[in-house]
């Protein structure tokens, strides 16, 4: 059993190099208000008002609000939102603005190194099965720093639908994914989330466990009791360590104050980066 004198230096010296990560991931229905069936312009910016403790905050349909506009309204934070699309000039501008509908807030007090975009090379359904091939879906990646420690992010939102044809599209966008973590992410933890439109508690979910066993990552469950969502759980967040950071899940849980502002919970997660 270590002494006191020497198990004090090393308690100092796991919190001199710990880092909390808190983080939130938010599919927030900003789609056209006739669409929506609501006003998202009054909607949304009452849910940015709401999430300023995240250091993290990942945003899934975000259609309305450009790169410029959003920024105005988080200014604590460095925001990047998609725009490329698969359709052409004046088409892209009327149905499909923000590309994939992502937008990633960082805070200030974090550098960014690097960000891209990818759009999937698949959907499912033009004028059916939830109609997703009007949208270029895809996936956010950014890499940032966090006192030292260097932390991959991936933002995304598979297709919807229920059919055979909506769930192949789900697994061809899974392995898209999975390709472009594996080519790009190897060497450093990594923090996956969004909304995969897959159910925790269907069959379906088979292809997530698959998924993380492959790649080593560790699923940061929360409870549905406290959602309120028709949908059940559609939103995830995944994460694993590298040889030089591990990260610890302290909690992850709905955001209840949230509660009500989209059809989807808002989901928290705590994380510490320990080297």
């Amino acid at each position: 059993m270590k002494s006191k004198r020497f198990l004090l230096p090393y308690i100092f010296t796991s919190f001199l190099f710990a880092q909390n990560l808190n983080l939130l991931t938010y599919n927030i229905h900003g789609l056209n208000p006739i669409i929506a069936g609501d006003d998202p312009y009054y909607r949304i910016p009452t849910i940015l008002s709401k999430i300023t403790e995240y250091d993290i905050i990942f945003f899934q349909e975000n259609w309305i609000y450009d790169n410029n506009s959003f920024s105005s309204m988080l200014e604590n934070y460095n925001v990047f939102t998609t725009s490329d699309s698969k359709f052409f000039w004046p088409i892209n501008k009327v149905i499909n603005s923000n590309g994939a509908g992502l937008s990633l807030a960082i805070s200030k007090s974090m550098d960014i190194i690097d960000s891209n975009e990818y759009l999937f090379d698949n959907c499912s359904g033009w004028l059916s099965k939830d109609n997703d091939c009007l949208a270029s879906k895809g996936f956010q990646h950014l890499r940032i720093r966090i006192n030292g420690k260097i932390l991959d992010l991936y933002n995304t939102h598979f297709d919807a639908g229920r059919s055979e044809s909506d769930k192949n599209t789900r697994l061809s966008q899974l392995n898209q994914l999975q390709k472009y973590i594996k080519a790009n992410s190897t060497n450093y933890p990594v923090i996956i989330a969004g909304d995969l439109n897959i159910l925790y508690e269907s069959s379906e979910y088979k292809i997530i466990d698959s998924f993380i066993i492959d790649n080593q990552f560790v699923l940061a469950d929360w409870s549905s009791v406290l959602s309120k969502s028709k949908f059940g759980k559609l939103d995830y967040i995944l994460y694993k360590s590298s040889n030089e950071t591990d990260i610890k899940l302290e909690k992850c849980k709905v955001d209840t104050n949230l509660r009500g502002l989209s059809d989807h919970p808002a989901i928290q997660a705590v994380f510490n980066l320990e080297n």
